[in-house]
């Protein structure tokens, strides 16, 4: 039997933290349905290279990888 796959999910927020050593973002981010979260402020793993683009206060656009209650960036932009 297979593990279930990973879901994908949209966001909006803003940057409050960035930590390009531990590859983490945090984000206080609207409402994510996909993953069935509130509104909240939580820290998400994120490739180093994707931090690049980004800074703290920054409104951004992203994508994640749902797994097992957690979610790791794949995608952000500045919105």
């Amino acid at each position: 039997m297979q593990p279930p796959a990973d879901k994908m999910a949209k966001g909006v927020g803003v940057v409050m933290a960035i930590d390009k050593t531990a590859g983490t973002i945090t984000l206080d981010h609207d409402a994510i349905p996909e993953a069935g979260w509130p509104a909240m402020t939580m820290g998400f793993r994120a490739a180093p290279a994707l931090l690049d683009g980004v800074a703290v206060g920054d409104k951004v656009a992203f994508d994640l990888k749902l797994h097992d209650g957690s979610g790791e960036v794949t995608a952000i932009a500045k919105r």
